[in-house]
């Protein structure tokens, strides 16, 4: 029973080929086959373009990555760079100090340093915040003082000053404000 059974899959089997060749033959199964050849080679094109596209996002996504972590390792360096003549100069100014250096001469040099250090900063993009008129979001009031000459609400003293970095606020600055009361 097993034989006919494997001799009737066998001739079954024989039998598809045949109808499969028959088909193939014909005009149709012919232009079918071209058909699916030409679909098969569009498909392998188009899946070899989406491995290489998938592969430069990925490559994309991982230089990204890198040059992010560039940024954040990496972001004073400008600043940094811009501080060092000045940071040099207070090597100087304290090899040059001697006993008889006069404490005018010894306060210009720490002035001209101060001065250095501000224009380096100034060339990164810091700036003072202007301390004219009363403005919450630049300046904190730690306390208030009445004086009716004064216009209300106006800057009488600056205890810490102020800076912007561009146009965000690094530091608020810390002042006295004028009342009428």
């Amino acid at each position: 029973m097993e034989e006919e059974v494997n001799t009737n899959i066998d001739d079954l089997h024989a039998a598809a080929q045949e109808a499969d060749q028959a088909w193939a033959d014909s005009k149709e199964g012919s232009e079918l086959k071209q058909q699916v050849d030409q679909l098969q080679a569009q498909y392998q094109e188009l899946d070899d373009k989406y491995k290489r596209l998938w592969a430069d996002q990925q490559n994309m996504v991982k230089r990204n990555q890198k040059e992010k972590q560039d940024l954040h390792k990496y972001a004073a360096f400008a600043t940094l760079d811009a501080i060092l003549p000045a940071l040099d100069n207070f090597e100087f100014a304290k090899k040059s100090i001697n006993g008889n250096t006069s404490s005018e001469e010894c306060l210009k040099s720490i002035d001209m340093l101060q001065e250095q250090i501000l224009m380096s900063l100034k060339s990164v993009g810091m700036a003072e915040i202007e301390c004219n008129a009363f403005d919450p979001e630049l300046h904190e009031a730690v306390s208030k003082v009445t004086d009716p000459e004064q216009e209300e609400g106006s800057i009488i003293e600056v205890l810490k000053k102020g800076y912007k970095l561009n146009d965000r606020v690094l530091r608020v600055a810390t002042v006295v404000v004028s009342t009428k009361e």
